[in-house]
């Protein structure tokens, strides 16, 4: 596979290549650069910035720096959901055995770039456990240090299988590429009273031309286009420069989904960000009472077993003869 600067992670339409089978040539030619691609101009940029900041004025004027308003790509997609939901969730979460898998995946993926040596999946995915078991920053750290022993199997099992399925049908990342796993970055407003933060699973490439990689264990859903797109908007904020793709891989499906940044997709990731944030201050600063709407997060919602709309929702779906209603 030919190199390229640094400023490019990987050209289009390249010949496949004899070490890389089916499923890792597919992603890589989700990855490579168009030859049409041009980047976004930071005039572009920086009248999103102005966008950004008018219309969270009204909010900042309201906040004080000791009590910020933090911002993720979670809270955004729970509170454009249920907003019942997404207010148990900011005290009710709890880890588990199938939502932490993701957690070790992405800390087995890291290891495994950096690993010199054959990569034997079981192998990164002990030292992972072992790791974040042992990692008291990390918050999964005391959930898998107090799992039993079927518990700690059952997950280093499904932990082994996903990671297997990276390794399978992504591609061995190049250094040249600029890969870093598990990338945190901010940006921060009005003296730090609202600050955006995203953690990326994977990202490639320089600023300018960066592509932003989402992993995800099961199936693609629709507001995983809107969480890369929040990421496009906090880098192009963060940097000056935007993003130049967004993929969401499913290790399920080994397919990417993507999607070049335009500047209509900045203009949408600054529309939802910013209702979204309004949204969050409303819930969380004026206590307004939260709004209820039934949906897929109804199966694991802490208010399953008590929340009228969400039990008539379930059983609806799961009898669609019955009339229920809302």
């Amino acid at each position: 596979m030919p190199s390229t600067s640094t400023h490019s992670v990987m050209t289009m339409q390249q010949p496949l290549h004899r070490s890389l089978n089916p499923m890792q040539q597919h992603a890589l030619d989700s990855l490579a650069k168009q030859p049409e691609w041009t980047p976004i101009s930071r005039e572009v940029v920086e009248g999103i910035r102005t966008q950004l900041h008018n219309g969270l004025a009204d909010i900042a004027e309201k906040l004080d720096p000791q009590r910020a308003l933090w911002v993720s790509k979670h809270k955004l997609t729970t509170v454009h959901g249920c907003e019942a939901h997404h207010m148990a969730g900011l005290t009710d979460f709890a880890w588990t055995v199938n939502n932490v898998k993701g957690t070790v995946l992405h800390k087995a993926v890291e290891l495994g770039l950096n690993w010199q040596g054959a990569v034997i999946p079981a192998d990164i995915v002990d030292i992972a456990l072992n790791q974040l078991a042992d990692d008291d920053m990390a918050s999964a750290g005391p959930f898998i240090e107090q799992l039993s022993p079927s518990e700690r199997a059952q997950l280093r099992s499904s932990a082994i299988d996903l990671y297997t399925k990276f390794d399978e049908s992504f591609p061995p990342l190049k250094a040249s590429w600029r890969p870093v796993l598990e990338s945190s970055a901010r940006y921060e407003m009005y003296g730090q009273r609202i600050n955006l933060s995203t953690r990326a699973d994977l990202t490639l490439g320089a600023p300018g031309s960066k592509v932003i990689v989402d992993l995800k264990s099961g199936r693609i859903q629709p507001s995983h286009r809107e969480e890369l797109r929040f990421y496009a908007l906090v880098e192009a904020m963060r940097t000056g420069q935007a993003p130049r793709r967004l993929a969401t891989y499913s290790l399920v499906t080994a397919r990417a989904e993507v999607e070049d940044v335009t500047e209509g997709v900045l203009q949408a990731a600054v529309r939802k960000t910013i209702d979204g944030i309004h949204l969050l201050f409303e819930l969380q600063r004026d206590r307004r009472e939260p709004t209820t709407r039934p949906g897929s997060s109804c199966n694991w919602c802490p208010l399953a077993a008590t929340c009228a709309t969400g039990i008539k929702y379930l059983a609806q779906r799961d009898d669609p003869d019955a009339t229920l209603d809302y």
